[in-house]
């Protein structure tokens, strides 16, 4: 074929319908929806596949989402807004004169470090807020920082930049936000995608003043944490720009841009292999740049335990290397026109629109909140999710699937003064608990080849992963073929836990010869009347995809709890 020929070539336009003919044929008899649609948290179904003609068939009006993510975010790119840590405040003048240097683009403090502040330390931090944009977090017992104003020449003041967060009035210069509409709590509280963004706008409405909309909405600015679910998490911060236009269109006024600032969600981080958390970080921080972020920061990988210069560098590099490798900062809307992007952008924008008009009949957001309503809605939600993580319908990589029982577990906490993060519920928690018992106890456990490995190799890896989530780690027996060679086994080694992997025939055969004082359990699941003939021969569970890990491992670890009182 010539490269003429080749441009000449046309491929045949194919539907829908026919692409899941062809779809179903594939699964074999697996059902299509049950295999390939999804559906979230959120009760939002992700399809397969996305085409034009569904968009147009469902009548969503892509091109004024498209024009209210672009008119609120305004210019392309993001402001890198890593936070400097110090022990003083020069400490954190050099340390925040170095990190600009190396790529960050915010001052960012927060009073977590409750520095204090001379004179002529705030007219040096006052010469770098003249020239970069600002990120404040403050408590009502750290405000001293506030006096850098004071330093600032009059004619420069009005060209101060960025966004304070207090507990308390501020008053700051005019182009200084100081109104945050904060949805972390409920992130950390294991809220859902609705439930950030019905909220938002249940807070703005409690918030903003009909009589002073313009100017309190010019003041306002939003905090959302982004998790790892890469493609919600980009239509939760692109619905939430369209979200306000439709707010604003309520009170019969135009939309100000509202700046969205983000940072990497703790709730999917974990302190066992901590390494991972860096993917983590770098997929959501992906998503918030394709969300539409005005500034965005990066917790280190070791933000769980303790953070050092190092993590802190890689960090913001994160943020770096996206900027330099993808070019997205040059973009006002990568994803836009993306029928998945969009389709679901559009979902998540009806539901949060229908869940704010359910919390605003509900009394509004303060009343929902003091009634426990919202509570317990967000409650059910985290319990969910839990539950998934739990079955591992949920992956964390390195804690609840692919674990190294032989990593150390590190005992740090988060440092004491971020303390909204010390109290985010984490899907990591119950599988650090695990492990850390798992190095208080004595148990001996073992995997129980009943055949040839090529035949149970596949039994034996899952129960070494599934027991390994647990910090428990196995020795593995020779081939067995008889109970006598069993029991011999299980006793010379001293073995108080075991798992037989084998076909059922073969376990027929052995467990009636069974006689140890060990916990046997086999690999697979089977039916409950097989199970209860093989409990009479002193099997005592099963280990199966889909089991109830957490608490399985549990009670496993009581064994060698049960041992070293003995």
């Amino acid at each position: 074929m010539t490269i003429d020929s080749m441009k000449q070539t046309k491929f045949s336009k194919r539907t829908y319908e026919e692409w899941q003919t062809a779809a179903e044929g594939a699964l074999k008899g697996k059902r299509f929806d049950e295999t390939l649609k999804t559906k979230t948290l959120e009760g939002i179904t992700l399809e397969p596949l996305y085409t034009k003609e569904m968009l147009e068939q469902s009548g969503k009006k892509i091109d004024e989402q498209i024009q209210a993510v672009r008119s609120g975010k305004q210019l392309p790119g993001w402001f890198i807004a890593q936070e400097t840590a110090a022990a003083t405040a020069t400490d954190y003048l050099a340390a925040v004169k170095e990190d600009l240097a190396r790529g960050n683009e915010m001052i960012v403090y927060t009073s977590f470090q409750r520095l204090e502040w001379n004179d002529s330390e705030l007219k040096e931090l006052a010469a770098l807020i003249e020239r970069f944009p600002l990120y404040f977090r403050l408590t009502s017992d750290d405000t001293q920082i506030l006096r850098v104003f004071d330093f600032v020449d009059e004619a420069k003041l009005t060209n101060v930049q960025g966004v304070i967060y207090s507990e308390e009035f501020v008053k700051a210069p005019p182009k200084v936000r100081t109104q945050l509409i904060d949805t972390i709590p409920v992130h950390h509280a294991g809220g859902t995608i609705i439930h950030e963004l019905g909220m938002a706008l249940s807070i703005l409405a409690e918030t903003i003043n009909k009589e002073d909309f313009q100017n309190q909405a010019e003041n306002t600015w939003v905090r959302f944490a982004v998790d790892t679910a890469f493609f919600q998490e980009i239509a939760k911060l692109r619905a939430f720009r369209v979200l306000w236009t439709a707010f604003c269109s309520a009170y019969g006024e135009e939309a100000p841009p509202i700046p969205i600032f983000t940072e990497t969600s703790v709730r999917s981080y974990s302190k066992l292999d901590p390494y991972v958390n860096l993917l983590r970080a770098g997929n959501a921080t992906f998503s918030a740049v394709l969300g539409g972020t005005n500034a965005h920061t990066v917790h280190p990988h070791d933000f769980l335990t303790v953070s050092d210069g190092q993590s802190r560098r890689i960090a913001r590099n994160v943020q770096l290397v996206i900027k330099e490798e993808t070019h997205v900062n040059h973009v006002m809307d990568v994803s836009a026109g993306s029928y998945f992007i969009e389709t679901l952008t559009h979902e998540y924008i009806d539901a949060a629109w229908n869940y704010f008009l359910e919390i605003e009949g509900a009394g509004g957001y303060t009343e929902a909140m003091n009634s426990g309503w919202l509570t317990d809605d967000i409650q059910a939600k985290w319990m969910e999710r839990k539950e998934k993580a739990a079955l591992r319908e949920m992956s964390l990589i390195g804690t609840n699937v692919y674990a190294n029982p032989q990593e150390p577990v590190k005992d740090g906490q988060i440092d004491e003064t971020h303390l909204e993060y010390m109290t985010a519920k984490r899907l990591a928690a119950p599988f650090e608990k695990l492990r850390a018992r798992s190095k208080e106890v004595m148990l001996k456990s073992a995997i129980v080849h009943l055949g040839p490995l090529k035949a149970v190799k596949a039994q034996s890896d899952f129960v070494q992963g599934f027991l390994a989530v647990g910090g428990i780690e196995t020795e593995i027996s020779p081939e067995i073929r008889t109970a006598q060679q069993l029991n011999q086994f299980l006793t010379e080694n001293q073995i108080q836990y075991a798992v037989l992997c084998g076909g059922k025939e073969k376990i027929d055969e052995i467990v009636q010869g069974l006689d140890t004082d060990a916990v046997v359990d086999v690999a697979g699941r089977y039916p409950e009347q097989q199970m209860a003939e093989w409990k009479a021969f002193q099997i005592n569970d099963a280990i199966y995809t889909g089991k109830h890990i957490t608490s399985k491992l549990e009670g496993i670890l009581e064994l060698g709890k049960e041992a070293v009182q003995e």
